[in-house]
């Protein structure tokens, strides 16, 4: 289980769930609240025609025993580069090991 201070509002997050746990395998977020129970984001993908983050306006919550595995880009760290190219390929490649079981 992932410490909640490891994870912390304002880092943009592709998590891996169980298969099974939610209709997808794998989300991109921006975290919103960490605690001991788990981890709450902000759904979000990349908006070429405003070359930005383009948020939703719902959240998800997930509990840390629902996680598999998590790609964290931190403040320190490219937002376009992660939200653009990484997470995407990444949440493919963890939806496509999902097809393969």
């Amino acid at each position: 289980m992932a410490k909640p201070e490891a994870i912390r509002a304002g880092y943009f997050v592709a998590i891996g769930l169980i298969p099974g746990t939610a209709p997808r395998n794998c989300y991109l977020g921006l975290v919103q609240s960490a605690d001991e129970y788990g981890v709450r984001i902000n759904l979000v993908e990349w908006d070429d025609d405003l070359d930005g983050v383009k948020k939703y306006t719902e959240d998800l919550f997930v509990p840390w025993t629902s996680i598999t595995s998590m790609l964290v880009c931190t403040e320190d760290e490219p937002v376009r580069r992660f939200i653009k190219d990484k997470a995407p390929k990444w949440q493919a490649d963890i939806e496509s090991i999902s097809v393969e079981d």
